[in-house]
């Protein structure tokens, strides 16, 4: 007996799960010599019988359930161990699966979960009697507690597998609906840019469009004098100089304002396509800076503001134009809002600078504004941080620009803002974003 049960529990001591009940099942059908042998699981709702693992002939198969009504197998569920060694079909007649496979002898004995509870069944079947009914029934309640244990440990490690699996799918909801919004903030953020852009440029051509109309009716009034002295002859060669002299004043400033006005729309236009164009190719950063800057030239004089542009016009990157223009616009509107508030129009300025070094660029938004709160240099880039929420910021700004830079530009940010006072916005970006 016990080089059997040596056995059995060498063969078992690694395995684990459905592993661990084929091997049992096989090794306890090969001792007590059965046709048949399974390990079932019960389902007391359903009062049907699984079975986990199923031996017939020394071979496993298919796993099987079946109904406990009118079976042996329903005593067993009752916590009884059951022991038939010949005539079973005539003690249950309306078990048809019994006599079926042609069974004589069955012998089972119930698992036993940790609470005490009938948790399935272990059963030996045989077309003849069974010769030693006490040498199989004494296996199975050897091995009974192994089982039922192992049963337990089985279900529980698939109930937290299934568990861990649900709430997984949770958090990569979870995680889809966050970039979802993150990418809607972003192309907010994007809109409301071009918005105030718009805006901007709006009032800026303003300013030259209304000198230009200004000085094209001034020419109209001088040209109808002239034509009235001309019709009465009584224009005179001073008369005429006169209005030579004026008109080719007033069509220079025309001619000048109309041109500034051109330049702006010209301005606003690559500034905007550098905003809404999602697609990587390559910029001249001098210019990608200065055409920003220009797109903000309303924000800056309200502001007052001096923009200064100190961008190596020689660097030249490849990247996604719309996130770097975005962050740069938040890195601005940020300074024109908070740094500059107590400065009046006491030289405010914001500097750009740039250069390309061992293969990287570096790029720098400086200014000399009160600087950033100790209680939020280093919370700056989370979200909703801000000191003005009470005016209506959300303080998502710099956190949109924290993940663009290090998202899809492929680079780096910090801040740097001494207590002496200014702060430095320093970014690190690869020449190519490829």
């Amino acid at each position: 007996m016990e080089a059997i049960l040596r056995k059995i529990i060498e063969g078992v001591s690694n395995n684990y799960g459905k592993e661990f009940f084929d091997v049992i099942t096989l090794k306890m059908h090969g001792v007590i010599g059965a046709d048949f042998t399974f390990i079932a699981r019960l389902d007391r709702e359903a009062y049907v019988s699984k079975t986990i693992s199923l031996v017939a002939n020394g071979e496993l198969v298919d796993n099987m359930e079946y109904s406990l009504k009118d079976t042996p197998c329903a005593n067993v569920a009752d916590n009884s161990v059951c022991m038939y060694p010949n005539d079973i079909t005539h003690l249950f007649p309306d078990d048809q699966l019994l006599i079926d496979m042609g069974i004589k002898g069955y012998i089972g004995t119930p698992l036993i979960d940790s609470k005490g509870e009938v948790m399935g069944l272990t059963v030996a079947l045989y077309q003849n009697p069974i010769q030693n009914p006490e040498f199989t029934e004494t296996v199975f309640q050897i091995f009974s507690g192994r089982i039922a244990a192992e049963i337990e440990r089985s279900e529980y490690e698939r109930a937290l597998e299934a568990k861990v699996l649900k709430r997984t799918e949770h958090l990569e909801q979870a995680l889809h609906e966050l970039k979802a919004t993150q990418s809607q903030l972003i192309q907010q953020e994007k809109l409301a840019s071009l918005g105030g852009v718009v805006a901007g440029v709006a009032h800026e051509i303003n300013t030259p469009l209304g000198i230009a109309k200004t000085g094209n009716s001034l020419h109209q009034d001088l040209l109808n004098k002239v034509k009235v002295q001309f019709e009465d002859k009584t224009l005179t060669a001073s008369g005429m100089n006169e209005y030579v002299d004026k008109a080719v004043e007033v069509s220079q400033t025309v001619a000048h304002n109309l041109e500034r006005a051109i330049n702006l729309v010209q301005n606003f236009k690559y500034a905007a396509v550098d905003r809404i164009d999602d697609s990587a190719r390559e910029h001249n950063l001098f210019e990608l800076v200065h055409r920003i800057g220009m797109s903000m030239n309303a924000a800056f004089k309200v502001t007052h503001v001096s923009f200064v542009n100190e961008v190596d016009d020689s660097v030249k990157i490849f990247t996604y134009g719309s996130d770097l223009s975005q962050v740069l616009t938040n890195l601005f509107n940020n300074a024109c809002q908070h740094a500059f508030e107590d400065m009046g129009s006491k030289g405010a300025i914001i500097t750009v600078k740039g250069r390309m070094e061992s293969g990287r660029i570096f790029l720098d938004v400086i200014d000399n504004g009160a600087g950033v709160s100790k209680e939020i240099r280093d919370t700056v880039f989370d979200p909703f941080v801000t000191t003005k929420r009470a005016q209506g910021s959300t303080g998502l700004g710099l956190n949109i620009v924290f993940n663009q830079m290090t998202g899809k530009l492929k680079s780096t940010i910090e801040l740097q803002s001494p207590d002496s006072g200014g702060a430095t916005w320093h970014m690190e970006l690869p020449v190519s974003i490829e």
